[in-house]
Parts: structure tokens; C-alpha cells; sequence
């Protein structure tokens, strides 16, 4: 019995470490279903959409080439930036992988992996520019994108205290475009990007001065505590660098090998501007006027029905409702229920909506009936009160006399106060890529960065001129068709 007893421990003990063995290497064994990376789509060569609406760049071609063999499906999901962190920890996404700078706060709030390339932030200028230094940005006005590891490096720098403005704004486009046409003196973007976009819009316009603001790793992030998938894809990058398949993807991005430890600078991108940006712009249109249809069809009965409840015993809860919705911005209310529901305590992992298009759905439809509810509202107050009196009178039920009387008077009435909230919610669309939804303004903002050229702003303004133009004619129809 001693014997067996020994035997029973000592297989114990290697059936522990086998066991422990084949946890940590799942990733490297097991093939899953799929795994989602989240990404901004506005940082061109890293990750973009191109002119047929495809993402790529060097980052997407990189995952790909880590996830191909150990998972069926790579999904590359577009997140707002600024939510990327929330996306990452409800577990929305599972990766973080576009040009992630490392920062102090990063490390704190998500798990980063080693750093796989290099980048300077760097100070780019008119091409005829007499500024070839630092010394001479003093009192200059320097442009920066909004929330970048560039504005935080030219805060931190020295030369911030000797400069006459610093103006922030959406994307790095907009700053180029703010120094080419002389708005600003110069921009402070990343190295890699600036060589791309410098391609993009030729080396005759712009110029890099040599000095650095400051230098930074790029990094790919995962949830807090998940190192197994850490430890993974760092596996995977050593393979794919000593296979030689890092220097093949650098090489058809920047022309040769950028990887950190190799080469600190990147090179000229040979690629050319493409101006097919219409496929897109189609695509995002699709998913607006989906959106705008689904809505406004829900969101009317809806609010004429939360009209009715007001008028019964639920009156006070429809009022509180209304008041709520009105009351708080959209955009806040979209990021509490697709963001927001799931951290809810003892409720929120059976509320919480994973398809993003459907929580842009049910936001809409709950924001709109509101309104449309005091529409109808105001409507009914607008009818002469002797005419209850009158199918009191005449023994008129109450079902007919609002379907019959009192609802085409109140239509008649609403047209107007209807048609403006339409064409409010055509615009309003656009707020969907709040939660990684995209539809046309978000593409077309996309393919402006990604192409260097604003042509694409100049195209939506007359779409959502057009729409809003047939939106306003169809109203109009309809209101005469109550001419009584």
C-alpha cells in the first residue's frame, strides 16, 4: 500500500505540471473561433480602410500573420480611440493593435507587450519653411493632434514655453492642412506616419526637421491579467522575426526593415494616392439610411404610444422617461448602454448588448420617442377642446374619435415639428461610430486620412444635402395630403 501510495503521488505530481504545461501553450495548440482586434482606422500605414473599403496596413498584416494558423476567424473591429480602453476590458475586443504608443498610464490600465518598433515624434514644416531647427520655432504656432503622444511630447519639451500657440485639432490631415496653407508654422506627428503622408503628398511641400521631440515604443495591448495571450503573440512576433516574415511586411509598407531593434528610421512608401474612395462612402451610407429608416419606423408609433401612457395612470413614469432622454446628450446615452450596462451590478451580463448596430438601434429609438412623444403632445393640445365635447354629443367612441378625429388633426398639425426631427436624425447617425458603428461620416473621415485629400468632406456635404432635401420634400407631401 506505502508502494502504491508513492506511485499515486509521484503521477500526480506530472499530471499537475503536464497539465499546467498545456494551459499556458492553448494559444499555441488549441485552434479557437476567432479573435477580435480593436484598431483606429485613422493611422495610416499602420491601419487603414483602403479605397475598397478593406482594412489594411503594416499592423494588420502583421496580425494576421500571428493569428492565421491558431484561429478560424481574425475580425478587425474599428473602436473609437478614446474608448479603447472600456472596449478592451467588458471584453468587447480582445487585442489592442494600431500604432499603441507605450505611456506610463498604458501600462497601468492595460497589459502591453514588448515593444516591436521604434518611432521619433517629429516636427514637420513647409517645404519652403525657414524654420530648420528647434531655435527657430520660437514664437510659432504649432499644430497638434488632439489626445497624441505628439501633443503630450511638445507640452513636456522645452521649446513649448518659447512658442506662440499650440492649436489642436481632430487629425493629422487637418494639422497638415493647417500648415500648407499657412495657418500654422508646423506639426508635431509620428515619424512613420509623416514619411507616409510626405509620400502621399510629396516631398516638395513638406520637410522633417532632424531634431526629435522625443522618442517611443509601439506596443500591443491586451486585457489586465490575460498573459497567456501576452505571452502568445510575443512567442509569435519571435517566430515570424526569425523567419524572416517581419522584414518581408516592413519592407512592402516602408520599403525595408523598421523594427526597433534593427532600424530606427522608416523609409519612403512607394505606394501612390488613391482617390476610388466611393465603394466606402456607399458602404457607410448603407448603414445610415439603414439606421435613419429602422429608427424613424420604430421611434414614431413608439412616442405616439408613450403619448397615450401619459394621459393614463403611467403619466408620471412617461414624464420622468421623457425628461431623462431629453435631458442627457445622445452621444452619453449611446456610450451608457453599449459601454455602460455591462458593469452594472447583478444585472449587466444579461443586459448587455453585443451587437453594436442594434445598441445604436434601441438608443435611437428610446432618445427619439421622447421627443416624438411631446411632438404628439403638443398636437393634441393644439385641438379645440369643444370637439370632445361634440363627439361626447354624438355618441362617437373614444377609439373613434382619436383614430377617426383627433389623430389626422394632430398629424396635420406635427408635419412640420416631425419632418425637422427627420432630418435632425439623418445628422444625428453619425454619432454611431461612438461605439465602433460605420457609417458615412466616419468613413468618409477615414478615407480623408487615409488619402490625404478632402474631396471625400465635399461628397458627404452634398449627400447629407440631398437626403435631408428629399427628407424635407417628402414631409411636405405628406402634409398636403391633410389638407382639410
Amino acid at each position: 500500500m506505502k508502494i502504491n501510495f508513492k506511485f499515486l503521488i509521484i503521477f500526480l505530481i506530472i499530471f499537475s505540471f503536464l497539465s499546467n504545461f498545456n494551459f499556458v501553450n492553448t494559444y499555441a495548440k488549441d485552434k479557437k473561433e476567432k479573435i477580435v482586434i480593436g484598431l483606429d482606422i485613422n493611422v495610416p500605414p499602420m491601419g487603414f480602410k483602403s479605397e475598397n473599403g478593406e482594412i489594411i496596413g503594416f499592423d494588420i498584416d502583421l496580425a494576421q500573420e500571428i493569428f492565421k494558423n491558431n484561429y478560424d476567424k481574425v475580425i478587425f473591429q474599428p473602436i473609437d480611440w478614446d474608448s479603447k480602453e472600456f472596449e478592451l476590458n467588458s471584453n468587447k475586443i480582445d487585442v489592442i493593435w494600431s500604432g499603441l504608443s507605450e505611456t506610463p498610464d498604458r501600462k497601468e490600465s492595460m497589459l502591453l507587450t514588448k515593444p516591436y518598433l521604434k518611432n521619433r515624434q517629429v516636427i514637420l514644416v513647409r517645404k519652403n519653411s525657414e524654420i530648420n531647427s528647434f531655435e527657430n520655432l520660437k514664437n510659432k504656432i504649432i499644430c497638434v493632434q488632439k489626445g497624441s503622444t505628439g501633443a503630450d511630447a511638445l507640452a513636456e519639451h522645452k521649446i513649448s514655453g518659447a512658442i506662440k500657440q499650440t492649436v489642436e485639432l481632430e487629425n493629422m490631415v487637418n494639422c497638415l492642412n493647417e500648415v500648407e496653407t499657412g495657418k500654422s508654422d508646423a506639426t508635431v506627428v509620428d515619424e512613420v506616419v509623416a514619411k507616409y503622408y510626405l509620400n502621399k503628398l510629396g516631398e516638395n511641400k513638406f520637410k522633417i526637421l532632424n531634431e526629435e521631440l522625443s522618442s517611443e515604443f509601439y506596443v500591443i495591448a491586451v486585457k489586465k491579467g490575460n498573459l497567456e495571450l501576452k505571452e502568445f503573440i510575443e512567442q509569435k512576433l519571435d517566430e515570424i522575426y526569425n523567419s524572416g516574415k517581419t522584414s518581408e511586411i516592413s519592407k512592402k509598407w516602408f520599403g525595408q526593415d523598421i523594427f526597433y531593434w534593427q532600424n530606427e528610421n522608416s523609409s519612403k512608401n512607394s505606394s501612390k494616392k488613391n482617390l476610388n474612395f466611393l465603394t466606402p462612402m456607399l458602404d457607410g451610407l448603407k448603414q445610415t439610411l439603414l439606421l435613419f429608416i429602422i429608427v424613424l419606423a420604430l421611434s414614431m408609433p413608439l412616442g405616439l404610444f408613450l403619448f397615450c401612457l401619459q394621459r393614463l395612470k403611467f403619466g408620471i413614469i412617461i414624464k420622468y422617461f421623457i425628461n431623462l432622454m431629453r435631458g442627457t446628450p445622445l452621444l452619453l446615452q449611446l456610450l451608457f448602454i453599449f459601454y455602460g450596462i455591462p458593469y452594472l451590478p447583478f444585472v449587466g451580463e444579461f443586459l448587455a448588448i453585443k451587437s453594436r448596430f442594434l445598441a445604436g438601434i434601441i438608443t435611437f429609438v428610446l432618445n427619439y420617442s421622447a421627443y416624438f412623444a411631446e411632438i404628439f403632445r403638443g398636437g393634441f393640445l393644439s385641438i379645440d377642446k369643444g370637439q370632445y365635447e361634440a363627439a361626447k354629443l354624438l355618441g362617437i367612441g373614444k377609439f373613434k374619435l382619436f383614430f377617426k378625429i383627433l389623430l389626422p388633426q394632430a398629424m396635420k398639425i406635427c408635419m412640420p415639428s416631425i419632418c425637422n426631427e427627420a432630418v435632425t436624425l439623418i445628422k444625428d447617425t453619425s454619432l454611431i461610430f461612438a461605439i465602433g458603428v460605420q457609417e458615412l461620416l466616419s468613413n468618409t473621415k477615414n478615407i480623408v486620412n487615409s488619402t490625404a485629400n478632402i474631396i471625400p468632406y465635399i461628397v458627404a456635404f452634398g449627400i447629407y444635402l440631398i437626403i435631408c432635401s428629399i427628407i424635407a420634400f417628402i414631409f411636405k407631401q405628406l402634409e398636403a395630403k391633410f389638407k382639410f
